[in-house]
């Protein structure tokens, strides 16, 4: 069987027009709109992920096995780990959003759901001190998730 390869940011849009039609029930063809991208381009990526029913309309399965390379932000910050489902990329996704309004709002409520947490082996990180720190770097970026979003050059060039 042959391997295809694409561009990581292709297959990023693909993944997220996957996420969308499960969590929004969107279309096929409205989330490849919104993430900027083709239902051509989804369907060829990701052909197993997405069932069409006898009136032609794709659906997306419940959930898939498929490698996802993340960075999730522990003690020591962003640390690269593979998964291979998309329950604990949304975990550390939901990590990150709850830092951000920790340090934009200051309440730990944010952060009481992640205690003792993890995601790929790495301990999502709490200390209240430590994202502190991390927030005053400017380390703390909402598009960290993903590997080559974290402000390298790579993805641009």
């Amino acid at each position: 069987m042959k391997r295809r390869r694409f561009a990581n940011s292709t297959r990023r849009r693909a993944l997220a027009v996957l996420a969308r039609m499960r969590s929004r029930r969107e279309s096929l063809s409205e989330a490849a709109r919104r993430e900027r991208t083709t239902p051509r381009t989804v369907r060829g990526i990701f052909p197993k992920q997405l069932k069409r029913s006898r009136s032609g309309r794709y659906t997306a399965s419940r959930s898939d096995r498929l490698r996802r390379d993340i960075a999730v932000l522990g003690f020591d910050g962003y640390m690269p780990v593979v998964v291979h489902s998309p329950k604990p990329a949304q975990l550390a996704s939901a990590h990150l959003i709850a830092i951000t309004r920790f340090l934009r709002t200051g309440n730990k409520k944010w952060l009481k759901p992640f205690i003792g947490k993890r995601v790929g082996g790495v301990e999502l990180l709490t200390d209240i001190d430590r994202i502190q720190i991390l927030g005053d770097a400017d380390l703390v970026k909402l598009d960290g998730l993903y590997r080559n979003n974290r402000g390298s050059r790579e993805a641009s060039e």
